[in-house]
């Protein structure tokens, strides 16, 4: 059977949904910046009403240009009030996961304690994830961690250890992420008193200012395209090529 007559693969599929999922951010921009543009074209038309009846208005030749000066500030604004709304997550972090220094927290000795709670965390995964193939995410709100119905735990979790099964090519947030001040863990790290078990694990240990989380978004997702413009169905990056 020639390459092209194969079969459709999980990375012929995943490719295809990656493509998909931008073209729905795409369009999701697309919105928010008219959004921007009524929000700073209805600020000028009221910024130039004339204040008395017989008063002049300002020349009408320079509203377009007073628009477009203000939707950049608009846009960031809207976007970043956007982004608690439901849409294709990524992981904002930017840089190579291999290169993260990771922190020393003996996770070994402390699983019998803390139970690995750490794996029931929702986080999103990177382009780097999502190129190698290896980290399984939920296909209903991609690019979250795929996490098992039966127990909470990461999929990569191991049921009866909680020792990660694909550790040497966790995300990047496994690797430099501190459980130690985050409530949602311990009590208290040093004494080892963990939180309870039955708390959400929803939510962000780090809270970001929602206009830097907008910015970094924005460049969380103009890597994605990068890496699905820079690469064929059979995984061999255009860049690479003999």
């Amino acid at each position: 059977m020639a390459d092209d007559d194969r079969y459709v693969t999980r990375a012929d599929f995943e490719r295809t949904l990656r493509h998909l999922n931008l073209a729905d951010l795409d369009v999701r921009n697309l919105v928010l910046k008219l959004a921007a543009q009524v929000v700073a074209l209805t600020d000028e038309l009221t910024r130039r009403m004339p204040p008395a009846e017989n008063a002049e208005p300002e020349n009408a030749a320079t509203v377009e240009a007073a628009v477009d000066d203000s939707i950049g500030d608009n846009f960031l604004d809207i976007r970043a009030a956007d982004d608690g709304a439901s849409r294709v997550a990524l992981d904002i972090s930017g840089g190579d996961k291999y290169a993260a220094v990771a922190v020393a927290i003996p996770c070994a000795e402390l699983i019998p304690l803390c139970q690995g709670r750490c794996c029931k965390l929702h986080f999103a995964l990177s382009t780097q994830d999502l190129d190698e193939g290896l980290i399984r995410f939920d296909y209903g709100k991609p690019y979250t961690i795929r996490q098992r119905s039966s127990d909470g735990y990461c999929v990569h979790s191991d049921p009866t250890t909680r020792a990660c099964t694909t550790h040497a090519v966790r995300p990047q947030i496994c690797r430099t992420y501190d459980c130690r001040e985050d409530n949602r863990i311990w009590i208290d790290f040093e004494k080892r008193i963990p939180a309870p078990f039955d708390v959400r694990f929803q939510g962000d240990a780090v809270k970001l200012d929602r206009y830097e989380r907008a910015r970094l978004r924005g460049l969380a997702v103009w890597r994605e395209q990068s890496a699905i413009d820079d690469s064929y169905p059979d995984g061999v990056p255009k860049n690479k090529e003999g």
